[in-house]
């Protein structure tokens, strides 16, 4: 067999579809699970075997990262209220695998000179704004009022970075295999869908922006947080205001790489390199095809295995920005109103519980939580009981 097959009606091996184009593309739920790692990763853009690379190829690409829907977001002393949950904040503290009624206490303060480091940073971007307002006048004035935004990295041996890893070296090996069989339409093949891979990360290619609190006020209330899942649970998170409007009540904002033109050049690119490369994988010699498909199926099972094994946090690196402890064992408690006690002794404060509305809003409960405000330093006090009594009060 020469390098091309030159005619199609023939006995001998010649242009054909089969399979091989089929396992290029499935895998997409796995893979889709990983997107925004994928493209955060400074390994994205490498050239490699993806499976489902058309999971990449998305022209809307979402300007914030995917917040907790139904959770109550609560600052106890600040007054805020949200009612979704940031991403970060999700990465910290998985909400969502918390059982209900379960408490958790939490202490997140910054790292030592990361503050200093933020001022540090604001201060040499006035002085290049203010450089390149005199040099080029007020067009560049709007620099000099940027906000601070503080970016949060990947660990460098996650899982993510670790698969992209291996997909990089298999595809380099498929490349040395192709070329000892002497199967020029596979290198083609491979050299499309790696440059289609590649592309398409490439033009989703971006990096996650916390808002910085930047004001100089000397009095500043402490930025202590309540959350409250829909099944009850609650966790507490003593923290100062710089941490709680970073993770909890800023915007996290994706700062793309490659915007507006570029970005649909780049998706067209890797939309015909996609296609071109499903024809030259299905018309290989069987020995790449079978090489191919295997390839396939390693990173299928390995992407599989990542999200199913692996926690947001083995890959984002929250640590670096932030020193995390968890201040007690995941409490379980029987009921609302034992986890709500919890919540309250933590706290030593009730007005959250208005303000949220979070308990019922009669002068029975009212009562209720006066008495528990009251002795929220006593761990023996009867919550369950004193609840009982004071909803058997008619006459308040």
């Amino acid at each position: 067999m020469g390098w091309f097959p030159l005619v199609v009606d023939t006995d001998k091996p010649t242009w054909s579809f089969d399979i091989v184009g089929l396992l290029a593309v499935v895998g997409g739920s796995s893979i889709e699970k990983h997107a925004q790692a994928i493209t955060a990763s400074p390994l994205g853009g490498f050239p490699r075997l993806l499976p489902a690379p058309e999971t990449m190829l998305n022209t809307d690409r979402p300007v914030r990262l995917p917040a907790i829907k139904d959770v109550t977001v609560l600052g106890v002393h600040s007054g805020t209220h949200f009612n979704e949950l940031n991403f970060f904040a999700e990465v910290i503290h998985g909400i969502d695998s918390l059982q209900p009624y379960e408490f958790q206490h939490f202490r997140i303060k910054h790292k030592s000179g990361v503050i200093q480091r933020d001022a540090d940073q604001k201060q040499a971007e006035l002085d290049a704004g203010k450089k390149d307002e005199e040099e080029h006048g007020e067009k560049n004035k709007k620099k000099t009022n940027a906000p601070i935004m503080a970016s949060i990295p990947l660990h460098t041996f996650c899982p993510l970075n670790i698969v992209t890893l291996a997909s990089i070296l298999i595809t380099i090996a498929l490349f040395v295999w192709a070329g000892v069989n002497h199967d020029a339409v596979a290198l083609i093949g491979l050299g499309t869908m790696s440059l289609s891979t590649s592309t398409a990360c490439l033009s989703s290619q971006w990096r996650p922006k916390l808002a910085v609190r930047t004001s100089n006020a000397k009095v500043i209330p402490r930025g202590d947080i309540i959350i409250r899942s829909r099944a009850g649970a609650f966790v507490f998170v003593e923290c100062d205001e710089f941490v709680s409007r970073e993770i909890y009540g800023g915007t996290e904002v994706c700062d793309y790489v490659f915007k507006g033109v570029l970005h649909q050049i780049l998706l067209g690119c890797s939309t015909i390199l996609l296609m071109a490369s499903i024809i030259f994988f299905s018309n290989s010699g069987w020995k790449m095809q079978i090489a191919v498909g295997l390839a396939y199926v390693i990173l299928n099972i390995a992407y599989w295995a990542m999200a199913l094994l692996t926690e947001p946090g083995d890959t984002w690196n929250m640590e670096d920005r932030y020193d995390i402890e968890k201040a007690n064992k995941p409490k379980m408690t029987e009921n609302f109103t034992l986890a709500m006690w919890e919540a309250i002794q933590a706290t030593k404060e009730i007005e959250w519980l208005r303000r949220a509305k979070i308990a019922p809003g009669t002068q029975n409960w009212d009562k209720w939580l006066e008495e528990a405000k009251e002795n929220c330093h006593d761990p023996n006090w009867p919550a369950e009981a004193q609840r009982n009594y004071w909803m058997a009060q008619k006459n308040l």
